[in-house]
């Protein structure tokens, strides 16, 4: 069979056949079909299958021939498919077909591949980063917050400091304090330690007993039809104090310690060193993924080309699903074309990114040999408690292997880029004008 072909790039991930087929080339195709069609064809005064093709040709004319045009399109184009490797990566779609019975079948035949994508620009970038330092302020923070939740509470008369906890009721006030009788909250806890708490009402509950009454306000911002708030209002409270009990918080001795890190820690130093380390790992941790995460937005820029639509169909068809089941778990209504639409851009760059990552991790050669696998395994045993025969074990299975892959390439690549600490408040204030001009 003599055909004619022609590959039309559509875009670097779309590709159409067409193909100039003669029609004494495929009429025994053809005639096949339509007998194909002939045995199913029933008509008043014949049996099913027994119409005499004359007969079927007054009455159809040409239109069976049509109908096996597309069969026949069809056939030929897997045929070609496998004789030139044209590998489709989804369903091909027939988008033009011209049959011209008893001279030629011309058809279009538009179908995805893997783009052919020579990355570049993925070195000797600069990023930058904030350059997070853990402060006093931060290690007492998270000592308070270790104290309060293993302190005890005991009854008390009146309010002396800070250190206290009331269940009050909240009634709505005039502006001299005076309650209306309209209760907003009953056995409300107010815990005076919070930082965040309204200053009256600390200030107006000091040296209160229960059954005393105080009062507090705030500003309440009402805005105008252009959402911009132009009037405060001030809100009045009243208070009815119904218990009070006073906050007592362990000592930092050596059995409160022991008993709450299990024994791994004895004296306040040792815990304020120890609140250090985890926090300076966690910044590190969060300054590592936001490097990685601002490498992945410069090489992707620098490397423009368009994905299979295929795959960003079934990426975005997950990234939605996640989001409805997230969605229904908190009880919330959905609408699911908008959380489509809010996740379309991110779907897209995700499989750019896992596109263009791959061909770097070919065009660089980045391998997990067998090498390098004992040797992880040798570096990370102490640290996670086994031994490094098992380890390698765990390293070997295919999903750990591609994990450590990825390690290795994200490795590569801060390697190869310059990453740039900066100011924490100088970060966010670039993010923020970078924000607003996109």
């Amino acid at each position: 069979m003599s055909l004619e072909t022609k590959i039309n790039v559509i875009s670097e991930s779309v590709n159409e056949l067409e193909v100039i087929a003669a029609y004494d080339d495929i009429k025994s195709l053809l005639d096949e079909n339509v007998q194909k069609q002939m045995k199913s064809i029933q008509i008043d005064g014949f049996r099913k299958g027994k119409v005499p093709p004359a007969v079927i040709k007054r009455i159809y004319g040409d239109s069976l021939e049509y109908t096996a045009a597309e069969k026949v399109a069809n056939k030929l184009f897997w045929q070609i498919e496998k004789e030139q490797n044209l590998k489709p990566i989804n369903e091909p779609a027939l988008t033009d077909i011209d049959f011209k019975p008893n001279e030629k079948l011309t058809f279009k035949v538009s179908y995805e591949i893997f783009p052919k994508i020579e990355p570049q620009g993925y070195s000797g970038l600069e990023i930058e980063v904030p350059d997070y330092k853990v402060t006093d302020a931060e290690i007492e923070s998270e000592v308070t917050r270790l104290l309060e939740a293993n302190a005890t509470y005991e009854d008390a008369e009146t309010v002396e400091d800070a250190k206290y906890l009331l269940t009050a009721d909240i009634f709505t006030a005039d502006e001299n304090g005076v309650s209306t009788g309209i209760k907003m909250e009953s056995d409300y806890k107010i815990n005076l330690t919070n930082k965040n708490i309204n200053k009256e009402i600390f200030d107006n509950a000091l040296n209160k007993h229960i059954g005393d009454t105080f009062s507090f306000s705030f500003d309440e911002a009402h805005e105008h039809h252009d959402d911009v708030p132009h009037e405060h209002k001030k809100i009045f409270y009243s208070v009815v104090i119904k218990n009070i009990q006073k906050i007592v918080y362990p000592e930092l001795n050596e059995e409160f310690l022991k008993k709450v890190t299990h024994d791994k820690i004895t004296t306040e130093a040792e815990l304020r060193e120890n609140i250090q380390k985890d926090l300076l790992s966690y910044y590190e941790s969060s300054t590592n993924d936001m490097a990685e995460l601002k490498l992945e937005q410069a090489v992707l820029k620098n490397n423009s080309f368009s994905p299979p639509k295929v795959f960003i169909k079934n990426y975005l068809d997950h990234l939605v699903k996640d989001e409805i089941d997230n969605y229904k778990k908190k009880k919330k209504k959905v609408n699911p074309e908008v959380i489509r639409e809010k996740l379309a851009l991110k779907a897209e760059n995700s499989v750019k990114w896992i596109l263009l990552k791959d061909k770097i991790i070919e065009k660089e050669n980045i391998l997990l040999s067998d090498e390098r696998l004992k040797e992880l395994s040798e570096e990370n045993a102490e640290k996670m408690g086994v031994s490094a025969d098992i380890l390698l074990k765990h390293y070997q299975s295919d999903e750990m292997k591609n994990r450590l892959l990825m390690n290795e390439f994200y490795s590569f690549l801060k390697k190869s880029n310059t990453i740039k600490r900066i100011d924490p408040e100088v970060f966010s204030q670039k993010e923020e004008v970078h924000a607003e001009k996109h």
